[in-house]
């Protein structure tokens, strides 16, 4: 299964339980998946084992965050917005982390 594939089926099984959530897949193409914030992190927990990895702050002031599993190599994109509401951004397998580059100091 793609990386696109996978990301599909998260956004399906996510969708299963989420109210209010909405979802379109007639050509591949899979609208944003939004709902209570606490909830996907429970979910993304208990379906594909994942846990926060990586966090930042949007321009728009939303939060950005990166789970993965160690153990499943799965992995899901969310961005929060201030109200709670998280948004599924991408997914898929394979996630790898990368230490940064070493830097030289300055002279």
């Amino acid at each position: 299964m793609t990386a696109r594939g996978s990301g599909i089926m998260l956004v399906l099984l996510l969708l299963g339980t989420a109210t209010g959530a909405t979802a379109e897949v007639p050509s591949g193409v899979v609208r944003m998946l939004c709902h209570d914030y606490k909830e996907l992190v429970r979910q993304l927990g208990a379906r594909y084992d994942e846990v926060p990895v990586s966090i930042g702050l949007q321009s728009n002031g939303n939060l950005i965050q990166v789970f993965s599993s160690p153990r499943t190599g799965t992995w899901t994109i969310l961005s929060v917005a201030p109200d709670g509401t998280g948004c599924v951004v991408a997914a898929g397998r394979s996630w790898e982390s990368m230490a940064p580059p070493p830097r030289d100091p300055p002279a």
